[in-house]
C-alpha cells in the first residue's frame, strides 16, 4: 500500500512541476486516500486545486493544512495558509464566509495574526475598497518594506492598482513594474503568478499605457499557452485582459473566441470575475453589431454584480435610443469615482450627448475630462483628450479648430496599432474636411474608415457611415429634423411601415413610433403622406425615393 501511495505521490509531484494541475489533483487525491499526505504535499495539493478552479476542494484542503500547521506550532506558516483560504473563498464569491474565516483565524493565531504580512493584505483591500486609500497604501508599503518572498510582489501589484485607480498613474505603473521584474527574474508560484500578470496588464490598460500592456501581455500569453488547462476563475481574469488587447489591436474574431471560451469555462461560477468576463463579451458583441447577444452578455454581467456602463449606453446609442443612452451614462457618472473608469464614462458621454444634440452637456463632459487628465502625460490620454475636444469643436460648427485635434488623436492611435479607434477618427476628420469644402480629403478619410470597418467586421460603424454619407447628400435645410429622423422620413418615403423601418435601422418599434411623432410635430403635418410631400418639396427627401 505504501508503494502504491508513493507512486501516486511521485506522479503528483511531477505533474505539479509540469503545471498539469488537474492531473496532479487526481494523483494527489489517490495518494491521500492511501495514506494521509504530509503537510507540504497537502499544501501543494491545495495549490493545484486552487489554480485548477476546484474551489470547494481547495477550501477543504486548506482547512486541513491550517490545522496541521497550528498543531505543529508553525503559526507564521499557518497565517499564510489562512490568507490563501480567505482568498479562495473571496474569489468564489463567498464573501461572508471569507470575512468569518478571518475572524476565526484571528482567534486561533492570536498575536501571530497581527505580525503576519500576508494577513495585512485583507485589511489593505478593505481600506482601499471603502475609500481609505491612504491607509491602504500605508499598509501595502509596509509589507513591501518589511516583507520577503512572494508577499512582496503580491503587495506591489495591489499597491500599483490602487494608485492607478486613484489617478496616480505613473506611481502605480512603477509599483507594477517592480512586481513584474520579480516575476520575470525569479519566477513565482502558480498562485501568485496570475495575480501579478493580471494586475500588471489591467493596470496598464486602465492607465492607457497600451504599449507596456502589450509587452506584458505577450509574456503572460507565453505562460498561459504553456498550461494544459485554462479553466476557472483564477486564470480566467488573465484571459479577459488578453481578449481586451486583442480587440484593441483589431483581432476581433480572436478576441471573441477567447472571451467566449472564458465565459463557457466560468459557467456555474459566481462573482466579479464572471461579471467582468461577460461585460467584455458584451463589448465585443456590441462592436460587431450582434446586439441581442451583447444585451444578453451585459445582463449576465449585471447578474454577477459587474457594472454595465458605458457599454450598455453605447449599445442603446447604436440602437437609436439616445434618451436611454444618455440616462444610462448620466446615472453611472453619479456613482463612479475611480478616475480611469470615470474617463471611460466621460468619453461615452461626449459621444452620446453630441448625438443627442445636447452641446452643453457634451461641453461639461469634455471639461471634466480635461480636468481629470490634467498633468497626465501618456500618449493615449493625449489622444483621448484631443478626440473629445475635436468632436465637440466639430459639433459647435468650428471644423477648422477640430481638424488638428482630430488628426493628432488619429496619429497617436495609429502608433498604438488601434485600427478601430483610428477609423472612428477618420470619420470625424472626413466630416471636418467636408465642412471646409475639401471634398477630396473627405472622400479619402471616409474611404479609409470604410476599409477598416469592413476588415474588422464593425457592422454598426459601417451602417452609421452609410447613413452619415446619405444624410449629407440631402439638401442642407432639415427643418429641425435630426439625422435619425431624416433617415426615418426617407424610409417612410420608400413606403416602409414602422416594423420594417425598425428592422432596417435596428431599432425598436416604440423608438420608430417616437421618431415618426417627432417628424409630424416638427414639420407640422398629421400624416405620413403629408410628411413625405413636405420632405420632397423642401428637398429633405429626394423625389426619386417615392
Amino acid at each position: 500500500m505504501e508503494a502504491v501511495a508513493t507512486a501516486h505521490l511521485a506522479r503528483a509531484r511531477e505533474l505539479h512541476r509540469a503545471s498539469r494541475w488537474e492531473d496532479a489533483c487526481v494523483e494527489y487525491a489517490a495518494a491521500d486516500a492511501e495514506e494521509p499526505l504530509a503537510v507540504e504535499d497537502l499544501e501543494a495539493f491545495a495549490e493545484a486545486a486552487q489554480v485548477s478552479a476546484r474551489g470547494d476542494e481547495a477550501v477543504a484542503l486548506l482547512h486541513r493544512v491550517f490545522d496541521l500547521r497550528v498543531s505543529a506550532g508553525e503559526l507564521d506558516a499557518a497565517a499564510q495558509v489562512a490568507f490563501w483560504l480567505w482568498w479562495v473563498l473571496l474569489n468564489t464569491n463567498q464573501v461572508v464566509q471569507a470575512n468569518g474565516w478571518l475572524k476565526q483565524a484571528a482567534r486561533t493565531l492570536g498575536p501571530a495574526m497581527a505580525t503576519s504580512l500576508w494577513l495585512r493584505i485583507p485589511e489593505a483591500m478593505f481600506q482601499a475598497t471603502t475609500g481609505h486609500r491612504s491607509r491602504a497604501e500605508e499598509l501595502l508599503g509596509a509589507i513591501v518594506d518589511e516583507g520577503r518572498g512572494e508577499v512582496v510582489p503580491w503587495a506591489l501589484s495591489m499597491w500599483g492598482q490602487s494608485l492607478i485607480d486613484e489617478g496616480r498613474l505613473q506611481d502605480g505603473l512603477d509599483r507594477l513594474e517592480e512586481a513584474m521584474a520579480i516575476l520575470l527574474d525569479k519566477g513565482l508560484s502558480p498562485r501568485v503568478t496570475p495575480w501579478v500578470y493580471c494586475a500588471a496588464v489591467r493596470g496598464c490598460c486602465l492607465a492607457r499605457d497600451f504599449a507596456r500592456a502589450r509587452a506584458w501581455n505577450r509574456s503572460m500569453a507565453r505562460w498561459l499557452d504553456s498550461l494544459t488547462s485554462l479553466g476557472g476563475a483564477y486564470l480566467g481574469n488573465c484571459r479577459i485582459y488578453r481578449s481586451r488587447l486583442m480587440c484593441l489591436n483589431g483581432a476581433w474574431p480572436e478576441a471573441l473566441d477567447e472571451i467566449a471560451e472564458v465565459c463557457d469555462d466560468l459557467d456555474g461560477y459566481t462573482g466579479w470575475v464572471c461579471g467582468h468576463a461577460y461585460y467584455q463579451l458584451g463589448e465585443v458583441r456590441r462592436l460587431r453589431g450582434e446586439w441581442d447577444a451583447a444585451e444578453a452578455a451585459y445582463r449576465r454581467a449585471a447578474e454577477h454584480g459587474c457594472p454595465t456602463q458605458p457599454g450598455l449606453a453605447l449599445l442603446r446609442l447604436a440602437e437609436g435610443d439616445v434618451d436611454a443612452a444618455s440616462a444610462g451614462v448620466r446615472r453611472a457618472l453619479t456613482e463612479v469615482t475611480a478616475r480611469p473608469d470615470r474617463l471611460d464614462l466621460l468619453k461615452a458621454a461626449v459621444t452620446i450627448h453630441l448625438e443627442q444634440g445636447n452641446i452643453e452637456a457634451a461641453r461639461d463632459a469634455v471639461t471634466e475630462f480635461e480636468e481629470l487628465t490634467r498633468g497626465l502625460t501618456t500618449a493615449v490620454i493625449e489622444a483621448e483628450t484631443s478626440a473629445v475636444r475635436g468632436a465637440l469643436a466639430l459639433s459647435e460648427g468650428d471644423p477648422a479648430s477640430a481638424l488638428p485635434l482630430l488628426r493628432l488623436a488619429a496619429g497617436i492611435w495609429q502608433e498604438q496599432d488601434a485600427p478601430h479607434e483610428r477609423a472612428k477618427l477618420n470619420v470625424l476628420i472626413g466630416q471636418a474636411c467636408r465642412a471646409l469644402t475639401d471634398h477630396d480629403g473627405a472622400r479619402l478619410e471616409f474611404s479609409a474608415a470604410r476599409e477598416t470597418f469592413e476588415r474588422l467586421g464593425a457592422v454598426p460603424d459601417l451602417a452609421q457611415l452609410d447613413r452619415s454619407l446619405a444624410t449629407a447628400e440631402v439638401a442642407s435645410g432639415t427643418h429641425g429634423l435630426t439625422p435619425r429622423e431624416i433617415e426615418v422620413l426617407c424610409l417612410i418615403a420608400r413606403g416602409k411601415a414602422n416594423r420594417a423601418i425598425a428592422n432596417e435601422l435596428h431599432l425598436s418599434e416604440r423608438t420608430v413610433h417616437r421618431h415618426v411623432s417627432n417628424i409630424f410635430t416638427k414639420l407640422d403635418v398629421d400624416s405620413r403622406t403629408a410628411a413625405v410631400a413636405y420632405g420632397i418639396s423642401h428637398r429633405i427627401v429626394e423625389a426619386g425615393t417615392l
